[in-house]
């Protein structure tokens, strides 16, 4: 007989399932891109390309996908070998994000990369591009040897300065004040403001959404949903998994209002668990009734390797 558990701990696991689901959307993580120390992360190291391809890496000295029209629409640039150097001397500042198709850490940074590029495109000087090592190099314009670790982010200034790399963490904020500090030409950072808040409440409305869509999937959930701090624990749910998926600083504004009615409703939440349990329980029982009425086992027995054969 398995001993009766408390019912925090039952609870507790019923809103991690519901945040393990939820945060697959986007393939969100926080992704660091250190060059000097890529060990330092712990949730996405930046690939090596020697690694991932072979130990004797050693591309052509240029190759290059057809050339894309430039200027193109406003938003991320997608950047050959062919235009790189017409693009970063047409008298703007220009940001690339240097990636390859099979590294997880560039496709963990794609949602903010895009994020960044939506938000600035109505600034004529600041151009937000993105190359895909895999098809494009040329050593003239970024050496190989600066490619062994991607994603690669590279701010070429305007006036033709040395090319500056983000060396510290690939988080959200970190892209605009990284930009703020290099840009050479003035662009109006309220509006930038205003389209970045924008998109935030989409993505916002699009994890809600996937949070409901769980909370309704999920049998588990339910009991969660009608707690007494349900209300709460969603919506502190909702804003953490936004920060994730946007790559922000991790949101806990919501937090203390969940804490505050959890310490508030001891009772009322022990009793609801209690009661969830207890139904639970009824039901089990119930199914293992009429499993013994139709000569089945009270427990199905778990499949083997025997049975696949």
């Amino acid at each position: 007989v398995r001993p009766r558990m408390s019912w925090m701990p039952r609870a507790m696991r019923a809103c991690s399932r519901a945040v393990s689901a939820a945060a697959l959307v986007g393939g969100a993580s926080m992704a660091w891109n250190s060059r000097r120390n890529p060990s330092r992360n712990v949730f996405a190291p930046r690939m090596a390309l020697a690694d991932a391809k072979e130990d004797d890496y050693d591309p052509t000295r240029f190759v290059s996908e057809d050339k894309y029209a430039w200027p193109g629409k406003p938003g991320l640039t997608k950047l050959t070998a062919a235009s790189a150097t017409e693009v970063t001397s047409s008298g703007r500042d220009v940001l690339v994000e240097f990636y390859a198709p099979w590294c997880p850490s560039c496709a963990r940074l794609e949602p903010v990369i895009h994020h960044v590029a939506a938000a600035l495109r109505h600034e004529e000087g600041i151009v937000i591009a993105q190359m895909d090592v895999e098809v494009n190099h040329d050593e003239s314009f970024v050496p190989a040897d600066d490619l062994k670790l991607l994603p690669l982010i590279r701010f070429f200034p305007a006036n033709g300065g040395k090319p500056i790399d983000l060396e510290d963490r690939a988080s959200l904020p970190e892209f605009f004040r990284f930009i703020k500090k290099n840009a050479t030409k003035t662009y109006n950072e309220p509006r930038v403001k205003r389209e970045s808040e924008k998109i935030k409440r989409k993505t916002y409305r699009k994890v809600r959404k996937v949070v409901q869509k769980q909370l309704g999937e999920d049998e588990s959930m339910l009991a969660v949903k009608h707690s007494p701090c349900g209300a709460e624990q969603i919506e502190a749910m909702t804003r953490l998994l936004v920060s994730i998926v946007a790559m922000e600083d991790v949101d806990f504004s919501a937090a203390d209002a969940n804490r505050r009615c959890l310490g508030e409703r001891k009772e009322e939440i022990k009793q609801h668990w209690q009661q969830v349990l207890t139904t639970s329980e009824a039901i089990m029982k119930s199914i293992r009734a009429h499993r013994k009425a139709a000569g089945l086992p009270e427990v199905p027995k778990k499949p083997t390797d025997d049975d696949d054969e």
